[in-house]
């Protein structure tokens, strides 16, 4: 049994948690609702083939991050897949099984927003690619069926609470220290639904990154076209790496905290004061992904900061070019 008299931070307890996240609810809805605003009203004509796309990926990093901040606001055991919650579906009585796959669908929705931007501007500028425009809806399909399907099988790995929960205060002995509250184990092996996470991450990021790498080498190779005026091209160019940064910084951010995680699962290591830091840090994922929005386009940067707004023709302002709509 661990001495609780060496004392514990208030970082590990789940008021630290609550406290938090729910700080952070009161600012993400003005700032979610204010972006959505600003992409449905404030997007101009030359960037309509890229609006609901653009919105896409902005709904479904919204609906995550108040998921997380105030539907769950999850408190996790992490290298252990257990914990419990302090968010408002809780509150209601709703299974913690099913706030898991929730969030863990969102998760799924979330990265597949930005798959399918990144698809549609491979898309529109290789319109000569008819094969993947007669395939491209089923393919997105299918990982949309596989981000809301792949978790529920996990049910049946639920062991029985009544034993597994004291195995859990046994491997975690320091635990009782700071938290003597409910908790819900998903599984005792993590084995099964590490491996299938991995794998399912695994082909989302590759489709990411092909059609990254694709897009950019059709907008290298239409240097060459005559179809195309040099002005258009550097337009298309300029707001790809916008993209690619707007999904950088937020990736970036979060690779530590999910650097640390894998560190934690890798060797067994527990700290609750790290695992509460991280995911928090993680949940900021949304957050992050507006601010850069709101901030790397330049049609969404004059509307907020109108004062800065240079004066010249709107064919130069815009970072975008006209571009038919791919459905």
């Amino acid at each position: 049994m661990v001495d609780c008299q060496d004392g514990h931070s208030f970082l590990e307890t789940i008021e630290f948690v609550s406290i938090v996240f729910h700080c952070l609810t009161v600012i993400e809805v003005p700032v979610h609702l204010y972006t959505a605003w600003v992409i449905l009203f404030k997007t101009p004509e030359s960037m309509n083939s890229v609006k609901w796309h653009m919105f896409n990926v902005h709904f479904w990093s919204a609906f995550l991050d108040i998921s997380v901040s105030f539907l769950t606001a999850p408190y996790l055991l992490f290298p252990h897949i257990a914990g419990y919650g302090a968010g408002f579906l809780m509150y209601l009585g709703v299974d913690p099984f099913v706030q898991t796959t929730f969030v863990v669908i969102l998760i799924g929705c979330t990265v597949i927003s930005i798959a399918v931007l990144f698809e549609n501007r491979y898309t529109i500028l290789a319109s000569s690619s008819r094969f993947w425009y007669r395939v491209r809806k089923s393919i997105i399909g299918v990982f949309y069926i596989v981000a809301w399907t792949y978790f529920v099988p996990f049910q049946y790995l639920i062991p029985d609470q009544v034993v597994a929960v004291p195995i859990i205060f046994e491997k975690l002995p320091s635990l009782h220290c700071f938290y003597t509250g409910p908790v819900f184990v998903i599984a005792l092996d993590v084995t099964i639904i590490v491996w299938a996470t991995a794998t399912k991450m695994f082909f989302e990021f590759l489709f990411i990154g092909a059609f990254g790498i694709l897009t950019y080498i059709s907008i290298t190779s239409q240097n060459k076209s005559v179809s195309l005026s040099r002005k258009t091209l550097a337009l298309q160019k300029r707001f790809f790496m916008s993209i690619i940064i707007q999904t950088a910084i937020p990736t970036t951010i979060i690779a530590i905290p999910l650097l640390c995680c894998a560190i934690s699962l890798l060797q067994g290591h527990y700290s609750q004061a790290m695992n509460n830091v991280c995911f928090l840090i993680i949940s900021n994922h949304g957050l992050v992904t507006t601010f850069a929005i709101l901030l790397i386009h330049k049609p969404y940067r004059d509307a907020i900061f109108p004062c800065l707004r240079r004066e010249r023709k709107i064919t130069t302002d815009i970072i975008s070019t006209v571009l038919p709509t791919v459905d």
